[in-house]
């Protein structure tokens, strides 16, 4: 191959190479800011007990998000203890929520889902006591929200 050609060819791969990001950025905090109405709080177990939803059958929720990244979420079942606490976000990717609980070193990792009206967050990993036993149980934490 001649010399020109092998830059040809390098320049080509590296073009490959630069298009093959994580496809974006996700959404701004500008265009998640605000107040979320929260449609499903699921938890679903991950030792074969069962689904609950907060929401189903009379619960209520909001999330509010800032510009600022701190999000606040408050979800309040008929029977069951409520959800609340206030953190911090950060969006990683197209598709990609860390919420990070004010005052802990760990996080929830969310498969997200957004629009200008819905937003969905999946698969964040945590406890809630599905057989209202009294105990927690291990869960898959899933959320979805309208404006």
């Amino acid at each position: 191959m001649r010399a020109r050609d092998l830059a040809a060819l390098a320049c080509g791969l590296g073009l490959g190479v630069a298009c093959g990001g994580d496809g974006g950025s996700g959404p701004s905090q500008t265009e998640l800011a605000g107040t979320w109405q929260v449609t499903k709080c699921e938890y679903v177990s991950t030792q074969g007990l069962g689904t609950i939803d907060l929401i189903m059958g009379g619960g209520t929720g909001t999330v509010t998000i800032t510009t600022t990244d701190t999000i606040r979420i408050q979800v309040t079942p008929t029977t069951g203890d409520p959800v609340s606490f206030v953190g911090t976000y950060e969006v990683d990717g197209i598709d990609l929520m860390r919420v990070t609980p004010a005052g802990v070193s760990w996080y929830w990792a969310f498969d997200m889902n957004f629009s200008a009206h819905r937003l969905t967050l999946r698969g964040g990993s945590g406890q809630y006591d599905i057989d209202q036993d009294g105990t927690p149980d291990q869960a898959t934490w899933n959320l979805e929200m309208s404006r």
